[in-house]
């Protein structure tokens, strides 16, 4: 299974980590992401997720709940407390049970979820959780 196509040349500006096992989810939103501006990052397996966030430094990281490797709530936990990627903002993208998914994902620190089947809004969300980002870290502490 390929694990991501990260290449250091790209622009650090509007990069998304999108982890998820679905290539042709993967191959759809990167087309899509194409058309409003952004690069995407692909991770297919769950295990793979932490060492791609690292080294890529996504602007924000989609994440699966499900993938056959590892639990995407595990893995938001382990960004979420790690000091390298804490700071990136994780928008949980599911087509599992939407109300308990949406739940835990911002229990755990998730800034959003989106459901899959909610493909139309993605970026439009996807868009305003990287403005919010950028606002509050601008505010004074």
């Amino acid at each position: 299974m390929r694990s991501c196509a990260y290449d250091d040349s790209m622009s650090p500006l509007r990069r998304i980590l999108l982890a998820d096992d679905s290539e042709v989810a993967q191959r759809s939103m990167r087309r899509l992401a194409a058309e409003y501006g952004y690069q995407i990052v692909e991770v297919l397996n769950g295990v793979d997720v932490m060492r791609v966030a690292v080294e890529a430094r996504p602007e924000l990281i989609v994440l699966d709940v499900q993938f056959p490797d590892a639990d995407g709530r595990d893995i938001l936990a382990e960004l979420k407390a790690d000091e390298r990627t804490a700071a990136i903002p994780v928008v949980v993208w599911s087509g599992r049970d939407p109300e308990s998914d949406r739940k835990i994902a911002l229990n755990l620190g998730a800034e959003d979820y989106i459901e899959k089947i909610d493909a139309e809004t993605f970026f439009a969300k996807i868009k305003r959780v990287l403005l919010r980002v950028e606002s509050e870290r601008r505010l004074p502490s």
